[in-house]
């Protein structure tokens, strides 16, 4: 997962696609291409085959370079630029490429990456853009870094909200806790290791989960005050974040009526 600042200073949480899951799409892509490129040259056999004595050898060479432009640069570029970073291989891996700050490509962000395909794919055999891919971390060819574009994923599985309850014993401490200084970040590192837990709510089996546990509540308490009472790691992590949800949900439903009755005195307002 990979964090973005756009320019409206909203922070964006994009997975970048993987060298394999792009590698995959690109082979698609050339795939469809190199077809396309195939058939204009049987039709254009079967055409120049009718008209073999009218044709210039040096018309046919043009003719075949100019559509080896047109299926491996051309068609790129167009198809990437009208999609706002999507191909044929990207829509069925679930792939798209964006700027490094989150938006859709432009045109010139297609033609650098359309320019640098052909040198990178095919001259290289591929061993380029797998060299690039690996030493980047968002998984960058060249063509994404002279462009300043990377490839993100599309399709997340989804994930069941987290329904824990406050545990019984720390009700009355969550009621006057000050849980509001709990850092995102940590929040979520939290959450992820909640969700782990199975649907009776048992207590973390493993050890590694139990060290992890130990550590998020050693980085959790400076950020609670006051210190809870006497209780389990798991029964503490869940208290905050139970209680960080329920006063989320209720501040959330709080702005709502305040929007209805705002919306309401502004329909009964009489116009003039």
């Amino acid at each position: 997962m990979r964090t973005v600042i756009t320019g409206e200073a909203v922070q964006l949480d994009l997975p970048a696609a993987s060298v394999l899951v792009r590698g995959l799409s690109l082979m698609i892509d050339l795939a469809v291409y190199l077809a396309a490129y195939l058939g204009i040259l049987l039709l254009f056999g079967a055409f120049s085959g009718t008209m073999a004595a009218s044709l210039d050898p040096a018309l046919t060479q043009a003719a075949m370079l100019s559509t080896l432009i047109l299926c491996f640069v051309v068609a790129p570029v167009t198809v990437e630029a009208l999609s706002r970073g999507r191909s044929l291989g990207r829509l069925i891996l679930g792939v798209r490429v964006v700027r490094d700050d989150g938006g859709p490509v432009r045109l010139r962000h297609a033609i650098v990456r359309g320019l640098l395909l052909w040198p990178e794919a095919v001259l290289s055999m591929g061993l380029l853009p797998l060299l690039c891919g690996l030493l980047n971390s968002r998984g960058k060819r060249l063509g994404d870094m002279l462009a300043g574009t990377y490839g993100v994923l599309t399709r997340q599985p989804q994930t069941k909200p987290m329904m824990l309850p406050v545990p019984q014993r720390l009700s009355s401490w969550t009621q006057i806790a000050d849980v509001g200084r709990v850092p995102d970040g940590l929040a979520l590192r939290i959450s992820r290791l909640l969700q782990r837990l199975d649907a009776g709510g048992r207590a973390v089996d493993s050890e590694a989960l139990r060290r992890s546990a130990d550590q998020l509540a050693a980085e959790l308490r400076p950020h609670v005050m006051p210190p809870p009472p006497p209780s389990s790691t798991v029964e503490f992590l869940t208290a905050v974040m139970a209680e960080r949800r329920n006063r989320e949900y209720r501040r959330l439903v709080r702005r709502q009526e305040r929007s209805a009755r705002l919306g309401r005195r502004l329909h009964a307002l009489p116009y003039t």
